[in-house]
């Protein structure tokens, strides 16, 4: 991140994202995307069965990431 001057009103600081705030982001997204089978070990025990209704949405969803470019 990078801060910088607003020329249109010197009150004010513009942010910015660096090329390596852009990668790390980038990277942390895929990491979520790439890998949805991992998720369910991440739920804490007793709660598996607490939003089965919402299942097929989530299923949706996660599908579409999968083939997003």
């Amino acid at each position: 991140m990078e801060r910088r001057r607003d020329l249109g009103d010197g009150r004010a600081l513009l942010v910015h994202i660096t090329e390596a705030g852009r990668r790390i982001g980038r990277s942390r997204h895929d990491g979520r995307t790439r890998r949805p089978e991992l998720l369910p070990a991440r739920v804490p025990p007793g709660r598996c069965g607490e939003n089965a209704e919402e299942l097929p949405a989530l299923t949706c969803l996660a599908d579409l990431a999968q083939r997003r470019p």
